[in-house]
């Protein structure tokens, strides 16, 4: 009897031990940081994602999204990633060129103007950022764009020199444009993104560059409300996965998830668009006044770019940045 209970024992936890291994093949699961908030375009179109990879996968890949920072900044999230507690991420530009420095180079103040120009420069360059990413073993599932970027301020901005007499806030962060924007003749002034309120008022800046989205979600505009028609940089964002995590799905699947990823990336492109304009319509109803560019202000500020564009080159990744401008310009040679 006793050998009976042996030989019965050995076979439970020969079997438990095989359940187990059969549960960690059939359900991978991924933890995916995001700063934004879940009740934003963005936390909506992971939470769909989500859905769509564990039904894609018949449950056996399940993503796990921690909206609102809760796994903290970007910073905070690509560390998790790289010691394996994340296993995928949406990263803005910030994020991103903590990786790939080049990525940055899209982002380099009134370089790019248009969604034509991002696209063509974008199509040429993103299967080389891509390749970057993968060489710091991670995989960018989908691109998304945010918008653009604008100038908000509490005096009225038609002209560089309007700019230069009020003090910038910056992020302290993004010390490239830090840079550039001293170098730009600007006075940018560091200021952390929930200081900001405070600070405009204080007094210790008088303007912002943000996207509307963020200057309606955080009320900023109340205290600058003034916002230039110009387009300062596009406000990019990817999503993106570790190689460990994506080596271990089957190959089989990963077409029909990427295919998911990309659907999803233009379902926030679809609703950002409608919630910048609804933004827009919003703060004017508030008090803001957009101050839209004549033909003689975009000119003046094309003329101040143009005497800077050669000192971008020390302070942005030199080799991407001068290829962007080499396709902006064959772009408009066209």
């Amino acid at each position: 009897m006793g050998g009976f209970l042996r030989v019965a024992h050995r076979i439970l936890i020969t079997l438990i031990l095989l359940f187990a291994v059969l549960g960690s093949l059939s359900a991978q699961e991924i933890k995916l940081g995001s700063v934004a908030p879940e009740a934003s375009p963005w936390g909506r179109a992971l939470n769909d994602l989500a859905l769509e990879w564990r039904n894609i996968s018949n449950g056996r890949i399940r993503v796990r999204v921690y909206h609102n920072a809760i796994a903290g900044d970007e910073t905070d999230i690509l560390r998790k990633m790289r010691i394996g507690q994340l296993q995928a991420a949406v990263l803005t530009s910030s994020g991103m060129k903590q990786v790939v420095p080049e990525v940055f180079s899209v982002s380099v103040p009134l370089m790019i103007s248009s969604e034509d120009e991002l696209d063509y420069v974008m199509e040429r360059i993103q299967p080389d950022i891509e390749q970057e990413f993968e060489n710091n073993r991670l995989h960018v599932l989908a691109w998304s764009r945010a918008g653009w970027v604008h100038f908000f301020s509490k005096q009225p901005v038609y002209y560089p020199e309007d700019l230069k007499a009020q003090r910038l806030a910056a992020d302290p962060s993004d010390e490239e444009l830090l840079q550039a924007f001293r170098i730009m003749g600007y006075r940018p002034i560091p200021v952390p993104q929930q200081e900001l309120l405070t600070s405009l008022n204080s007094g210790l800046v008088d303007a912002f560059y943000t996207s509307p989205l963020v200057a309606a979600g955080f009320q900023w505009f109340g205290l600058a409300p003034n916002m230039l028609g110009l387009k300062v940089a596009p406000f990019l964002g990817a999503i993106v996965i570790t190689d460990s995590a994506w080596r271990r799905i089957p190959d089989s699947m990963k077409d029909e998830l990427l295919a998911a990823a990309d659907a999803v990336s233009a379902k926030i492109e679809d609703e950002v668009h409608a919630l910048e304009a609804e933004a827009l319509a919003t703060m004017e109803r508030f008090g803001l006044t957009i101050q839209e560019l004549t033909p003689e202000m975009e000119a003046a500020w094309a003329s101040d770019v143009e005497r800077y564009s050669e000192a971008m080159l020390g302070v942005f990744e030199p080799e991407m940045t001068a290829r962007v401008r080499g396709l902006l310009r064959e772009f408009n040679s066209r």
